[in-house]
């Protein structure tokens, strides 16, 4: 160690170095700092820490696609296939300036072929400046191709994305799988790195292409989340057959039976948190399952929360073979499908008709169109697409396409954003109560997040290097679960078409019971299953979407779910931190750089008449009421912003249901 030695002559090694990382990570500075300081030559100083997390090797940038740390890392394993997953999160939409890069980050980057173009936002410009304050849309569909053919390149076979439920991921993935949409100028499913697979004729209930660029999935936590709050919703009544789900079923559970029979208490049935998944867990248990048995006229609502069970199962749960996974992923389609039929069919009059009659109708709210009758078809279209992508995945399977470990399908998901969104959260530190970010900020977190796992990764993977110069990190009691999963646990033979031609005829099978009970087909009425998928193929043909040019987010969406939108609270989590080096640009045409004031006061702003021209690309040149004047570009950011910009740092008001009165 360097306790007989003078401080300019400290020396720390590879695994000092690491070690301490890992403090300062995990315990923020103030911790950091009362180690370093209380025990003299152990830690090095911050500014070694901070220039380690932003080594080359660890360098992220706004917009920029690592291909080539996905690339050595996949040669490493000998792996050939990935899958990619998408999430959103709200941030601080702050512009702010780092004097290190000379940009500016906060703006939406210009997209060149669907991808964002990178240092787009460096410029010595004010009016230009001025023009970057603007929303510029993205192109989902176009990313996602360049994504596929980008890996392609570099040695890996992407399967597959996950997204949230968002209406406009769904739009783009309907686009790109050809699910009743069409791209008549783009046909991205002919290129040469696009799956095929031969599809049986006689599957009729199957309508996916068989050709398809990449797969998609739904993330399954989205859709359980949307289907609660669909039924938690005060603007709408759904009816299945004469019988309607309502959450009043399970309230009267509640106050006629034991908690131990269904274990449920009323923030389950009614949350707050509009993305609580354990609320879902614990409607759709069996428990509770069983347990509505016992409240009349609830036959609607266990068909309903029966629907939430089998996502769970046939894409959440770890422990589900696969055969049985496509057994519940199409089980809840059949059901769907003879619900759609009838919903389709019955007039909005026969509609409240049945409503009134059984005086389901909910306090100050009147069905004005009769979608509010059925699911959203957000939901619609992510419960068949998810149930579609896990017969192909099977069908590449056994057709020697795809190894049986993509059969782990419980994977594919977006969890794994949600994860890094809550652990760049989590970073601030204890005697700090901000939560959010702006972008430059995430960028900064995720860099030490990404530090920290490399360190993870080679302490607990390099045998070669000392067993006393590696040290040991506390991991969450989730993750040694989430490891034994990596094997596969979908079925204990080889997966075989007519396997699944067999578990799909007992979901057939299985559905019109359940509907029978709720009237609406008796049992000498129901359709055969190609009677079936013709009516639905001819039903879903009318949502077809046909677009003739690039998708944009501005362009028509499908439906989401009633007040779904997530409303920004007024409480301010940002903390000016522009405390960058004023500079200086010699500028000689300041004609389209001028500004009136009334004013010749500028305490508090960073505006001069000189400075050091050693920094000259931190500042912008102006004519402000004929005299020229340097303003650092934060400066001249703040001076653009027409407001101030915030974002609730408890995340219950992000997500939280909208009250009513």
């Amino acid at each position: 160690m360097n306790h007989d030695r003078a401080k300019y002559r400290y020396d720390y090694s590879s695994s000092i170095r690491e070690f301490a990382s890992c403090v300062f990570i995990l315990g923020g500075r103030n911790v950091y700092e009362f180690v370093r300081l209380n025990i003299p030559g152990f830690l090095p100083s911050l500014t070694v820490i901070q220039a380690l997390i932003d080594a080359s090797t660890n360098y992220f940038q706004e917009g920029e696609f690592r291909y080539n740390v996905m690339s050595h890392y996949i040669s490493s394993k000998n792996l050939k296939f990935v899958y990619a997953a998408e999430d959103c999160t709200s941030v601080i939409p702050k512009i702010t300036y780092n004097t290190r890069s000379n940009n500016f980050t906060g703006f939406v980057p210009p997209l060149k072929g669907g991808l964002p173009q990178i240092n787009t936002f460096s410029t010595e410009s004010f009016a230009e400046l001025q023009h970057w304050f603007c929303t510029v849309t993205q192109d989902i569909v176009l990313r996602w191709v360049n994504i596929v053919n980008e890996c392609t390149k570099n040695g890996a076979t992407l399967v597959g994305f996950a997204t949230d439920c968002d209406s406009r991921y769904l739009r783009s993935m309907s686009l790109l799988m050809g699910f009743f949409s069409n791209m008549p100028k783009q046909q991205f499913h002919q290129q040469e790195n696009a799956f095929h697979v031969d599809i049986p004729q006689s599957w009729s209930w199957f309508y996916m292409r068989n050709k398809q660029l990449t797969l998609f999935f739904q993330d399954s936590v989205h859709i359980c989340t949307k289907l609660r709050n669909r039924m938690l919703s005060s603007t709408t009544t759904m009816l299945i057959g004469d019988q309607a789900v309502t959450v009043d079923h399970l309230l009267q559970l509640i106050k006629s039976s034991l908690k131990m029979s269904h274990n449920l208490v009323k923030s389950d049935i009614i949350p707050k948190d509009r993305q609580n998944y354990q609320s879902c867990e614990k409607i759709s248990s069996e428990a509770a399952f069983n347990a509505l048995t016992s409240v009349p006229s609830s036959r609607a609502t266990q068909i309903y929360l029966q629907i939430i069970r089998n996502i769970r199962l046939a894409f959440i749960s770890t422990e589900t073979k696969y055969i049985d996974r496509i057994y519940y992923a199409w089980l809840n389609v059949f059901i769907v499908r003879f619900w759609y039929t009838w919903f389709t069919k019955t007039t909005k009059n026969e509609l409240d008709s049945i409503l009134n009659q059984r005086n389901y109708i909910k306090q100050n709210i009147r069905t004005s169109t009769k979608r509010q009758y059925f699911m959203t078809h957000s939901a619609l279209f992510s419960i068949e697409i998810n149930s579609h992508t896990l017969a192909y995945i099977a069908l590449l399977v056994i057709q020697c396409q795809l190894p049986e470990e993509c059969l782990n399908v419980s994977l594919f998901n977006s969890q794994s954003c949600e994860r890094e969104f809550r652990l760049c959260r989590s970073m601030s530190g204890p005697f700090s109560s901000i939560v959010n970010f702006t972008i430059e900020q995430f960028i900064q977190r995720l860099k030490k997040l990404s530090y920290l796992h490399s360190i993870k990764y080679r302490n607990n993977n390099d045998h070669t290097t000392r067993s006393d110069a590696n040290f040991l990190v506390p991991s969450h009691h989730k993750h040694s679960k989430i490891v034994h999963t990596g094997q596969n646990t979908s079925s204990d033979m080889p997966l075989k078409i007519e396997m699944i031609e067999a578990s799909i005829l007992q979901a057939y099978s299985d559905a019109p019971r359940v509907m029978c009970e709720v009237n609406i087909y008796h049992r000498n009425d129901i359709p055969s299953l190609d009677e079936l998928s013709r009516i639905t193929r001819l039903q879903l043909q009318k949502l077809q979407i046909v677009d003739y040019s690039i998708p944009s987010e501005n362009e028509t969406d499908l439906s989401s779910d009633s007040g779904d939108g997530i409303e920004d609270e007024e409480e301010n989590t940002f903390e000016d931190e522009s405390d960058d080096d004023d500079s200086i640009r010699d500028d000689e045409d300041l004609s389209n750089n001028v500004l009136n004031v009334s004013g010749m006061t500028y305490q508090g702003m960073r505006v001069f008449d000189s400075i050091n021209p050693n920094l000259a690309k931190s500042s912008f040149v102006l004519n402000i009421n004929g005299t020229k004047k340097y303003l650092h570009k934060q400066t001249v950011v703040w001076l653009l912003s027409n407001d101030k910009p915030t974002l609730s740092s408890d995340r219950l008001k992000r997500v939280m249901t909208n009250k009513q009165s």
